[in-house]
């Protein structure tokens, strides 16, 4: 039943892009949010190489001590806070579209990744995290005859 129930999770992640193609993000202020209870999530990509999975996310005021990267089984989980850094002397808000406050964020891998040799990187905004794949082995199998 994993698969199915991995295909499921994998559908809804589909439906939910698509409705905020559709919507606009529902982490935007005003709009419902789709996300749970943290409001908002970080924009992130996520690339492949022949030897490595490669998550950019975009973390743009955020410090690095204020974010937390959870690489568990097939899933990467993110979770922080960004703070508001215009609190004091502000009379009025004309516009605002910069999310802030607490975040959570997971991604499903589409590849086994070796959680050890996991790293990251803080750079110029964003949050680089280098995954390893898992090395693939392969062995023959003797075959036995009964004859």
């Amino acid at each position: 039943m994993k698969w199915f129930d991995d295909e499921i999770e994998k559908e809804f992640d589909r439906m939910r892009q698509r409705m905020e193609k559709m919507l606009g993000s529902p982490s935007r202020p005003g709009a419902a949010t789709l996300c749970g209870d943290a409001g908002w999530r970080p924009s992130l990509d996520l690339y492949e190489t022949p030897d490595e999975l490669i998550v950019l996310v975009d973390v743009a005021g955020i410090k690095p001590k204020d974010v937390e990267v959870i690489v568990d089984g097939d899933t990467v989980r993110l979770r922080g806070n960004r703070c508001r850094p215009l609190e004091k002397n502000v009379n009025r808000v004309h516009h605002m579209e910069i999310d802030f406050g607490p975040f959570s964020h997971s991604i499903r891998l589409p590849v086994a990744i070796d959680p050890e040799g996991a790293n990251s990187t803080y750079r110029d905004g964003f949050l680089v995290i280098n995954l390893p794949k898992k090395a693939r082995i392969s062995t023959s199998v003797s075959i036995q005859s009964d004859e």
